[in-house]
């Protein structure tokens, strides 16, 4: 075999450019069928590229050839574990470790299959005992705590997640772990420092964007703005632009300072004419000094260990209003609004399964209105059994994002949502609101509270077992009935 020609496909492999590495090693066993050396490195290779079946017909190979290797039993265990055959993994990774106990990446990845499956305890079993092996890993630490937030064990998880940043300090995800699951647990001080990490990670395209802008004025961290101009960048969702707006208002009414705001989504006519809106398409006008929306909580809270006001910013479009008060009129009783997940993209514990929502129809002299695009017509049947659930697949689709939305709100007398965006939407309109939490909740609503210190008009219903909505829905049913 020609070295240097294979050392070029190792090195192609390595770079990622796998078509070129997949023709050389073909070449190379064409040559030697039985080259292991080629073979060993061929099977993950294929397996990277999703041709599976030929991938298991080269790992069979090497079994034959040498049953006993560590490194391509491991390789072999991934194969199974990248198609989510979870069983054959855990074998195959086990039998890698009983040759090489030293690799603790076998036991990392049994790990994350169990993580994958939710079977959080047992993937705490293997993490740690990834950690025996080498202590030094970082990931497994983090992956520890990742678990135990998953069981509400929150003090354990934040002992762990301190241990891996401890391991290695420029873990980025690491600090913005920690910081999230700070705030969670009311640790706000420490909790903001740690969020501001955010701004590196490479989960966040906001900011690998932002470092493209190059913006060389001062960031923003509580300096008197008296005649300034500060720039604030959106960042992240919907929901933290509406939540967090309410600080460009205190900006600009405590400083007497002129606040720009450079917003990512179409939404520039939610607000009032009081601020200067720029959109990514606008060249980034004069100013003093700038930061990210969501940055401003914890340098106003490090000041004043509080947090401000609602602020309803929401322009309203009188028209649309007005067109969905008509629409609305023929209703009788209670006008309810419900949402189960914010769009079709969304996934986790911030999704509730429709049916859940059934339960509150069975209630009299309330209409239902579902108040959320994408929806499948199956769901709306699900439960639409007593006939009192609307649905308007056109909601917001003729004119500008929100507006059918700001307006049909308006001329409810209740939401019932997810922690959505439509949850910020409706609590900043002050229209009362009532969110579903998982157990396991975005840090913003914090722990134990069902008041919001965010909103005065929301009102919090929590799982208190993982997965269990019906215990959730019993309480708002009981609530709604006697809103009756």
């Amino acid at each position: 075999m020609d070295i240097n020609y294979f050392k070029a496909a190792l090195s192609h492999h390595s770079k990622g450019n796998w078509n070129k590495a997949q023709e050389i090693y073909q070449h190379l066993l064409k040559e030697d069928p039985n080259n292991y050396a080629v073979l060993q490195n061929y099977g993950p290779l294929l397996a990277q590229l999703r041709e599976y079946k030929l991938a298991k017909g080269v790992f069979q190979k090497c079994l034959k050839l040498k049953p006993k290797d560590s490194l391509m039993l491991y390789n072999y265990g991934k194969f199974f574990h990248d198609q989510k055959i979870y069983e054959k993994a855990i074998e195959y990774y086990n039998k890698s470790f009983e040759i090489n106990p030293k690799n603790a990446m076998s036991k990392y990845n049994i790990g994350n299959i169990y993580f994958a499956q939710k079977k959080f305890n047992s993937a705490v079993e293997y993490y740690k005992k990834a950690t025996e092996v080498d202590p030094s890993h970082f990931f497994a630490y983090n992956n520890i705590a990742l678990s135990l937030k998953k069981l509400g064990k929150f003090d354990e998880a934040l002992k762990f997640y301190k241990k891996a940043i401890d391991i290695n300090k420029d873990f980025v995800d690491g600090h913005v772990n920690y910081g999230t699951l700070l705030l969670l647990t009311n640790k706000l001080d420490l909790g903001f420092k740690e969020y501001e990490w955010r701004k590196k990670s490479k989960i966040f395209s906001d900011y690998l964007y932002y470092s493209k802008l190059q913006i060389k004025t001062p960031i923003w961290t509580g300096q008197n703005l008296q005649k300034k101009t500060i720039l604030i960048l959106s960042e992240q969702g919907i929901g933290d632009l509406i939540q967090f707006s309410r600080y460009l208002f205190v900006l600009r009414d405590r400083f007497s300072c002129k606040v720009i705001l450079r917003l990512k989504q179409n939404l520039a006519h939610f607000f009032n004419d009081t601020l200067e809106i720029i959109t990514e398409k606008d060249k980034i006008p004069k100013h003093d000094f700038h930061n990210h929306l969501a940055s401003l909580p914890g340098i106003f809270y490090k000041k004043n260990k509080s947090f401000p006001k609602n602020v309803n910013f929401i322009r309203e479009n009188k028209e649309i209003n007005q067109k969905w008060s008509k629409i609305l009129s023929k209703y009788k009783g209670l006008k309810v609004g419900i949402n189960a997940k914010a769009s079709s993209a969304t996934t986790g514990d911030r999704i509730i399964p429709i049916e859940n929502f059934k339960i509150l129809t069975n209630l009299k002299n309330i209409n239902f209105f579902i108040v959320q695009k994408d929806l499948d017509k199956n769901d709306v049947k699900i439960i639409n059994q007593n006939s009192n659930v609307s649905y308007f697949e056109d909601l917001d689709k003729p004119g500008k994002p929100f507006e059918d939305t700001i307006g049909l709100v308006k001329n409810l007398d209740l939401v019932i949502t997810a922690d959505t965006s439509l949850g910020h939407l409706s609590a900043t309109l002050e229209k009362p609101t009532w969110i579903a939490l998982s157990l396991i909740n975005d840090w913003r609503w914090f722990q134990n509270e069902k008041k919001s210190i965010w909103y005065d008009s929301v009102k919090l219903f929590r799982q208190k077992e993982i997965g269990n909505w019906q215990q959730v829905f019993k309480l708002i049913y009981k609530d709604l009935e006697k809103k009756l």
